[in-house]
């Protein structure tokens, strides 16, 4: 039907008016105000399932352990139960900063000798040698228990759902899933779950793992207990022995996250919080710390001296990283003892000035 000539140009004009209105955006979206609570996940589904939980009264805990959860499913490449958790939480309550550290250790079989009888020289940075004690489930149930308003069974609920009845895979998942098809195509178990047509899901296509709807079901009834110490921590110890991993069942028994200190900087007024070692944000906290002379504003956004100075503070910040950083309960020596230069400040971040003499002398070797 063709409209008539002045209600085309009332609907044009308005348009125009509110593109005029619009501030000229890449995504072209409109801003969300949200006075209540937000959700943020990687995943639509995710974000809608932690959404859900704030709207019947959990709080941030509870909505971030539900979407982590379904994130599990709807992104496995790069999330689940098998892998690490760290969190920062600011507890009202309290009127405090808390942060927890459940990342796995090495499994006991890893040992110096046992690396250079197989032939490494280097850290492998794939395969079942990476493998390490898996702590996301263990993190999330000590967060829900001490924080948390729901129980970890009913934080497991949409993940369970989503595993059970399927979804629909987006585009950006299925591209990132796609990359690691030819990784799954050699274990006859990955391809099973993760190839179920003998391909990954392209974009828009309904994926199902009721195989791990079964497992987070026998979780949600038994505790984190059932993964970490019954039948089913069990046949992952001796899987991952079998393929040449170095998990033990003890490893398993003993895993436990830990609540540690948050440490931060100041930058440009701002205090900076993040985890200690052996999370990487520490690395962050030394590049704003390097940064924190240079005027980044006066440079110009994405101009060649801002990329250079924020190139080079990562540089400096990750040879650090290499070089610099030891974690107790992997190695014997003290931090005071392993990194003499450490700085007497009690937010447990060495001295930046010392790390970037040192990085720069790496870098000449």
């Amino acid at each position: 039907m063709r409209l008539p000539p002045i209600v085309a140009v009332a609907i044009f004009a308005a348009t125009s008016a509110l593109s005029a209105q619009r501030a000229p955006t890449m995504a072209g979206r409109s801003v969300v105000y949200a006075p209540h609570g937000i959700v943020s996940a990687s995943q639509p589904l995710a974000s809608s399932a932690g959404l859900a939980v704030l709207q019947h009264g959990g709080n941030a805990v509870d909505a971030a352990v539900t979407a982590a959860a379904v994130l599990s499913v709807t992104e496995p490449m790069m999330t689940g139960i098998g892998g690490d958790m760290f969190a920062l939480v600011w507890v009202a309550r309290e009127h405090r900063l808390v942060a927890i550290n459940s990342s796995g250790r090495a499994g006991a079989l890893m040992t110096r000798e046992e690396l250079l009888r197989r032939g490494r020289t280097r850290m492998p940075t794939s395969g079942v040698e990476t493998v390490t004690v898996p702590g996301a489930l263990d993190g999330w149930n000590a967060i829900l228990e001490k924080y948390g308003t729901i129980t970890l069974a009913q934080a497991l609920a949409p993940a369970i759902r989503y595993a059970e009845e399927g979804f629909p895979v987006t585009p950006i998942i299925a591209s990132d899933w796609k990359s690691e098809e030819t990784k799954l195509s050699h274990d006859s178990a990955a391809r099973a779950v993760f190839m179920p047509l003998h391909h990954t899901p392209v974009a828009g296509e309904w994926f199902r793992n009721p195989d791990y709807a079964r497992t987070l079901r026998d979780i949600a009834a038994n505790g984190p207990g059932y993964f970490y110490t019954g039948a089913l921590g069990d046949r992952i110890v001796k899987h991952v022995q079998s393929l040449g991993g170095f998990l033990t069942a003890a490893d398993m028994r003993a895993t436990k996250p830990t609540w540690v200190t948050p440490i931060s900087v100041m930058f440009k007024g701002y205090r900076v919080w993040e985890l200690p070692p052996n999370n990487a944000g520490v690395a962050t906290l030394e590049m704003l710390r390097i940064l924190e002379p240079y005027d980044l504003k006066a440079m110009g956004h994405n101009s060649a001296p801002y990329l250079h100075h924020l190139i080079e503070a990562k540089k400096l910040a990750y040879a650090a990283s290499r070089n610099m950083w030891a974690i107790q309960t992997i190695s014997p020596c003290r931090w005071t003892r392993c990194c003499p230069t450490r700085s007497s400040r009690s937010d447990g971040v060495t001295s930046i000035r010392t790390r970037q003499r040192y990085a720069r002398s790496q870098d000449r070797r």
